[in-house]
């Protein structure tokens, strides 16, 4: 009996160490849970704090956008909005740039502590909690055609800021651009009836007539490696389009072979070349602040034919024996005042810029700096006036030259020449050893001569070389490329050219009297051209053997108003070789001119060092 209590009683025993062992087991379950369940909830608290993070970071860099967005729109209504911005801005005062037009009580200029920031708004036009401020860099506006934004974007606590640069779409934004896609009746004397006397007239293709100049068309041969754009009916024998092509009245491929496209072409609205490029003689007077007071300052004036060969060593030589001033003022300080001054000799920083005027009339001409982020501007001979007031530049307006000679005094070609014309003065038309080796009077469009070449006193430039600053030439009347136009393989990005002519510009392709050709075949011309209310052309294209002239490079881009040809599909000529300059779809020309009216896009944006805390207090 007492053997059988102690049993049980040590079952009993047993049975309760078995439950302290389960309670302590339970103890330390529940203690595990509470842990975890702690982990949980902090881990849901801290995510709920980086999610608002996270969306503030967000939302601040899409403001900072939305800043830019608003800034181009305000471009795009009014081209001149370049010209608005708060000068003491700390991006703005860095670049040391100015605004005519003031803030325009625009908010977004804002930039001291405290002051409101521009809030961006939501769906329905209500505000948010995200808000942004801009200022402007438009320091390299007139020399590149930039403009340099900095827009910072809030939200809560958190600022983040993008550098954007917003760019015209512009003439050089194209490899090719045209206005009507046949030629200028004044520069190549096509005829409305073949053997009569009235000239062919300019119509767009859905409106042309029996009379209408002739559509010149890409060939075969010819290969387009960029954007393509015009305003009229382009016409497509069997040419490749490596790039977009655009145009307002489609494409026509009739009677021949079908073009080769990357991508379909579209429709596009027209784009308008401005009338006239005289005002870019503004860039070279000293009266105006508005080119005094920037980093290149004034440009160099040249009057009647001028020859420039580019030397690759950040020089040039120029020879230009009707200018006597090459920096002028105006009668009032305002753009587009008549010319009244210098008269006289020129200052003296003219001279050190531009050339002295006596090095510049030499045969040998002046050796001088490639204006930098300038322009080169080579003018008619001015017209004398009434009264006693002429322009600096008229010869017989001038008494210490008045009774010196000039090409103009000639009464005909010298002797040993092939043409018909005097010689201009600066080599043109050229002569050779022998008048078999001489140039002939130049012909364009149908076999037929050129409208006044070689004027003695007209606006004439004449270049060739290595180009290694970025510079634009323009010619008031024509502009030849005399050899290959080239970069130097140390090129940067920002070293672009601009050609500008205004009634043409020619690559130069003298014929002797016999057909035969003077220059070497095959031709290259690395810039922006531009010919605003003429055309791009060869000389002589129509001349010359079926075995052509191999094939004109053209690295850059072509903007016209009438279409001209290079070659012919018989062989004569020149093949096209055309690729757009990619530095082109970032860097302007200098002073380049711009559709008359034109839309801004931005051309790159990056983010970069946060320029203003959440209470508007500018970073260092």
């Amino acid at each position: 009996m007492i053997r059988l209590l102690r049993t049980r009683l040590l079952a009993i025993r047993a049975h309760d160490d078995e439950r302290g062992i389960a309670l302590v087991a339970i103890i330390g379950i529940g203690t595990v849970v509470m842990l975890l369940v702690a982990t949980m909830v902090a881990v849901a608290t801290s995510g709920s704090r980086v999610t608002s993070t996270d969306r503030d970071w967000n939302r601040a860099i899409a403001a900072a956008y939305a800043g830019v967005a608003d800034y181009q729109s305000r471009l795009n209504a009014d081209n001149t909005y370049g010209n608005y911005g708060q000068k003491d801005a700390p991006f703005s005062a860095a670049s040391t740039s100015t605004f005519t037009k003031g803030t325009g009580n625009n908010p977004a200029f804002n930039y001291q502590t405290g002051q409101p920031w521009v809030s961006v708004p939501t769906g329905d036009g209500s505000a948010s909690g995200a808000s942004f401020r801009y200022a402007v860099d438009n320091s390299k506006l007139s020399s590149q055609g930039v403009i340099r934004l900095q827009s910072t974007g809030r939200s809560g606590n958190t600022t983040r800021t993008v550098v954007a640069n917003v760019r015209p779409d512009g003439f050089s934004n194209y490899l090719y651009f045209t206005n009507y896609e046949s030629g200028d009746p004044t520069v190549t004397n096509e005829k409305a009836v073949s053997g009569g006397t009235a000239p062919c007239t300019s119509d767009y293709r859905p409106v042309a007539t029996s009379g209408t100049c002739d559509q010149i068309q890409f060939g075969s041969g010819d290969v387009l490696a960029g954007p393509v754009r015009s305003n009229d009916q382009i016409k497509v024998c069997g040419a490749q389009f490596l790039g977009t092509v655009q145009s307002v009245y489609g494409i026509t491929s009739s009677g021949c072979t079908v073009g080769r496209y990357a991508s379909n072409p579209t429709t596009s609205s027209t784009l308008t070349p401005p009338a006239t490029i005289g005002d870019l003689r503004d860039f070279t007077r000293t009266d105006l602040a508005s080119t005094t007071n920037t980093v290149e300052g004034p440009g160099c004036l040249y009057t009647g034919p001028t020859k420039i060969v580019f030397n690759g060593d950040g020089t040039m030589t120029v020879r230009s024996p009707m200018t006597i001033v090459t920096q002028v003022t105006g009668a009032t300080a305002t753009a587009g005042a008549q010319i009244t001054g210098p008269q006289g000799s020129q200052t003296s920083d003219a001279t050190n810029k531009c050339g002295d005027p006596t090095k510049l009339r030499s045969a040998t001409g002046a050796v001088v700096p490639v204006p930098k982020n300038n322009i080169v501007y080579v003018q008619n001979e001015p017209a004398a006036r009434a009264g006693n007031v002429q322009d600096p530049n008229y010869w017989n307006g001038n008494a210490a030259l008045k009774n010196t000679a000039t090409a103009c005094t000639a009464v005909g070609p010298p002797s040993g020449s092939a043409s018909t014309l005097k010689q201009n003065g600066v080599g043109y038309p050229f002569i050779g050893s022998s008048k078999s080796t001489s140039e002939a009077d130049p012909t364009a469009g149908s076999g037929v001569t050129v409208s006044a070449p070689y004027g003695c006193d007209r606006g004439d430039v004449f270049v060739e070389g290595v180009v290694d600053k970025a510079v634009t030439v323009a010619a008031e009347n024509y502009l030849y490329v005399t050899g290959d136009v080239t970069y130097p393989a140390t090129r940067s990005p920002s070293t672009v050219l601009g050609l500008i002519g205004q009634r043409a510009v020619w690559v130069w392709n003298p014929i002797t009297s016999t057909g035969s050709t003077i220059l070497p075949s095959d031709r290259e011309i690395d810039a922006a051209i531009l010919s605003n209310t003429g055309t791009f052309v060869v000389q002589n294209w129509t001349k010359g053997s079926t075995a052509g002239r191999g094939v004109l490079t053209v690295s850059g881009s072509i903007a016209q108003n009438f279409r001209g040809a290079v070659g012919l599909s018989s062989g004569q000529g020149y093949k096209k070789s055309y690729r757009f300059d990619s530095s082109l779809a970032t860097y302007t020309p200098p002073k380049f001119p711009q559709p008359t009216v034109t839309t801004y896009r931005v051309a790159t944006q990056v983010e970069s060092k946060t320029a203003y805390d959440a209470n508007g207090v500018p970073l260092p």
